[in-house]
């Protein structure tokens, strides 16, 4: 039963870091997406 205890507290925090890391992503992966948007082609 710890081991299991052990393994979801684990699980937690990777999906708190995931959490924390992918936001920050996303929110720079549609920065340079509406960049490249409003960029006229040359």
């Amino acid at each position: 039963m710890r081991a299991v205890r052990r393994v979801a507290a684990v699980l937690a925090t990777a999906a708190l870091m995931f959490g924390g890391l992918a936001t920050p992503a996303a929110a720079v992966g549609i920065d340079v997406a509406g960049l490249v948007v409003e960029t006229p082609q040359i």
